[in-house]
């Protein structure tokens, strides 16, 4: 089992699609928790109340995402109130994954350490990008401003490679530089890792 983490906007998720290429199955922890909303929408509304429901009567994220990244207390009660799901499910995947003898799965989470997955973890991947770097991509892709920017970095405090606990071995990731660079670093990594 590979845990794959860092922090916004670091590029997981394309370091995600590079282990893809190589036929091994992701575990998108962030899709999970799309679904895990929705089972959860009666607590969400009695802790945000029916504001965060769009008129199609899903949750809406970025409504749900501006009361939380503005409220450390209002982030922990979404927390407890998804993660909990959203664990149960990964689990479930890999399970299903082991039955069918996939040689490696990877779980992509930036909250990996948070949720408690790290200790499924035989071995984690951190990415590390350079902070003015991320926020070029969270401008870019999301339309972040400096201000939601650095909210979301103060939530994400706690997703540094000292947190990591469980998996035998760490290997940090530099997104950064040539595509080269990046593409050669998880090449060496599944080459050690037999894969």
């Amino acid at each position: 089992m590979i845990g794959l983490t860092g922090k916004y906007c670091a590029g997981k998720n394309h370091i995600a699609t590079l282990f893809a290429e190589r036929d091994i199955p992701i575990i998108d922890v962030d899709n999970l928790g799309h679904e895990a909303l929705e089972k959860v929408k009666p607590e969400l509304i009695a802790l945000f109340s029916r504001s965060i429901i769009t008129p199609q009567g899903s949750v809406d994220r970025k409504v749900l995402s501006s009361i939380v990244f503005s409220n450390p207390q209002s982030l922990r009660s979404l927390e407890r109130t998804v993660h909990p799901q959203m664990v149960a499910m990964c689990i479930t995947m890999i399970e299903a994954y082991r039955e069918q003898c996939e040689r490696a799965v990877v779980i992509n989470a930036a909250l990996l350490h948070r949720m408690n997955l790290d200790v499924l973890c035989d071995t984690v991947c951190f990415v590390k990008t350079p902070c003015f770097l991320r926020l070029s991509r969270a401008v870019k892709r999301d339309n972040a401003t400096l201000s939601s920017f650095l909210r979301m970095g103060k939530s994400q405090e706690d997703i540094e490679p000292s947190t990591i606990r469980g998996a035998n071995s760490l290997h940090i990731i530099k997104n950064w530089g040539r595509t080269a660079f990046i593409h050669r670093q998880v090449d060496e990594f599944c080459a050690t890792m037999g894969l």
